[in-house]
């Protein structure tokens, strides 16, 4: 992974030296070696101190740092096309590279191994073939990139710089607009560095930003195209079923998901899991055992969660090596403030999820880890959720795919986002097997009644059948592969450590009154369980609990934005 930045300014000032700012405060997100262009110029450095940057000068500049997975040390970016014509720059992965590649050697250049310099090559020939129709050519280059990728591009000949995000959303840009420049970056912190806070944006999945100078004017306007929206490499607004029987859809969904294992597991002789001990990550965990020499589960929770005790028996019971970060209560007040600078938000829901997260990636950082697979997407793909069987119960199981792909869609900025950068504040690679496009356009045929049962007026709080099948098909036990898991919050002893200090820090019920409730209420709801999940429910689990809320705003008034 990658850290991707870009300015371009409206009074032809020199806004290098921003660049330099936005990046160093990304630093992790890259720290093998960076790179800067601007109009006429291109200058490479394995360190983010070479004083050949303080010599760069331009209107219009992108800047680079590189997390080195692929290709080894010689593929700092950006690249430049074979004709001169295109610069770009690329933050993610391609899995299917390598034959990319074969198909193109024969007429480029590559000087790296990456996977990278392989996309500038193919959107070069699709740049020519279209007679430099360069939104058509993006088009085609995308439908033939299997993998995860945020692309910044550089037109030449007229200046135009084109954003581009992959159809699931898997990694992020932000950008914003001033009376000055217009800026972009891999995370909004990188803005903020410039004084850049009101109006930031996310490009949204599956399409591309065009920012072009209007003609005449040192001003610029910016389009949106959709690439991949509603194509296989995205999500589509329906799926016709293909799968109605247990048996073919298990074999359906084992293949793919084998596959997808085998791209993002193959080279490596050590990789992490981001473990909880549900069924999930233990299948993630499981399958990676039988593709890499060295598989490490990393597990994080107040000591004595039920996250920790689960992990270490099932990691016993399926001999997988496990690696525990045991919190205290002290641990999670001091590690607050990092969350909320880590993933730029702090709403509740985000932060209590994200604290196990981290602890478990911090430790694999420690111990050399580079790459680390998670669970992420499956409860989504196959009606995890306990409100899934609610919704079929008052909507019929007609109505559940909607609900599954509108979950999948939003996941992007409700766990894509919030993850890659608690990932990469460690300089870690994570991947997300259960999120490949083929493995989605396969699990979304499957009828939902073999994956959320219908029986008479009990709910199945279950779900997930297909998923706990393909488990038990694969050798895990049945106690493990049927167990029911708590959220991650609750799980790991997280959310009733941050009520304790919540209240310990004089935040309690009483002091939240309707002013706030009613501020509460006009803010984004995060996640289906706060969307609409509760609606399903007796209880409003999940929602937000307004004192917790409360605390966490007060410790983020000096980390974050005010607007």
């Amino acid at each position: 992974m990658c850290g991707i930045v870009g300015i371009l300014s409206k009074k032809e000032r020199n806004v290098a030296p921003l660049i330099g700012k936005m990046l160093s405060c990304m630093k992790n997100r890259g720290p093998d070696g960076m790179g800067l262009s601007t109009e006429n110029q291109i200058v490479y450095s394995d360190t983010f101190d070479n004083p050949l940057f303080s010599q760069v000068e331009g209107h219009d500049v992108l800047g680079h740092s590189r997390l080195a997975i692929v290709g080894g040390s010689c593929g700092q970016q950006p690249f430049v096309s074979c004709d001169k014509k295109l610069i770009l720059e690329h933050n993610g992965e391609i899995y299917n590279y390598k034959e990319i590649r074969k198909n193109l050697s024969a007429h480029h250049t590559f000087t790296t191994s990456t996977d990278s310099e392989v996309i500038v090559h193919l959107l070069e020939d699709h740049y020519q073939n279209t007679k430099g129709d360069l939104i058509e050519a993006i088009r085609r280059t995308v439908t033939q990139l299997d993998g995860i990728y945020v692309l910044a591009i550089r037109e030449q000949s007229t200046g135009d710089i084109v954003l581009v995000r992959d159809g699931i959303g898997v990694r992020q840009i932000y950008y914003g607009e001033s009376s000055d420049f217009i800026a972009f970056a891999s995370e909004r912190k990188a803005l903020w560095k410039i004084a850049m806070s009101d109006q930031i944006k996310r490009l949204l999945p599956g399409y591309a930003l065009v920012i072009s100078r209007k003609e005449g004017s040192s001003n610029f306007k910016t389009t949106l195209f959709p690439i991949s929206v509603n194509t296989k490499k995205s999500i589509c607004e329906k799926y016709s079923i293909l799968y109605t029987d247990i048996d073919s859809a298990v074999n359906a969904y084992g293949d793919t998901l084998v596959e997808s294992m085998r791209k993002r597991v193959s080279d490596f002789k050590k990789i992490g899991i981001v473990f909880s001990g549900g069924i999930d990550s233990v299948i993630v965990a499981y399958l990676a055992k039988q593709m890499a020499p060295e598989v490490i589960c990393y597990t994080s929770g107040i000591k004595g969660s039920s996250d920790i005790l689960n992990s270490l028996e099932i990691a016993e019971k399926l001999d997988l090596k496990l690696e525990i970060e045991q919190m205290t209560e002290s641990d999670v007040e001091s590690t607050i403030p990092k969350i909320i600078s880590i993933i730029e938000d702090d709403n509740m829901g985000q932060v209590e999820v994200a604290i196990p997260i981290y602890g478990a990636v911090k430790l694999a950082h420690e111990q050399g880890i580079r790459v680390m697979l998670t669970g992420q997407g499956a409860d989504e793909l196959f009606g995890g959720y306990s409100w899934y069987s609610k919704i079929v119960k008052k909507h019929g199981y007609e109505k559940i795919q909607g609900y599954l792909i509108e979950d999948i869609k939003l996941l992007y900025k409700e766990t894509l986002e919030r993850e890659d950068k608690i990932t990469m504040s460690q300089s870690i690679e994570l991947r997300e097997p259960f999120l490949d496009t083929n493995l989605i356009d396969t699990v979304l045929r499957i009828d939902p009644r073999l994956n959320i049962q219908n029986n008479g007026n009990n709910y199945d709080n279950l779900g997930k059948r297909v998923h706990r099948k393909l488990a038990e098909k694969l050798g895990i036990p049945k106690e493990i592969a049927y167990r029911i898991k708590e959220a991650a919050q609750h799980g790991s002893g997280i959310h009733n450590t941050l009520n304790t200090l919540a209240m310990k820090n004089g935040f309690t019920e009483s002091k939240v009154n309707s002013s706030y409730l009613d501020k509460l209420k006009k803010r984004e709801l995060i996640g289906s369980s706060q969307r609409y999940g509760h609606l399903f429910e007796k209880e409003q689990i999940w929602s937000l609990e307004p004192h917790i809320q409360m605390y966490l705003e007060n410790i983020s008034k000096n980390i974050l934005p005010r607007n």
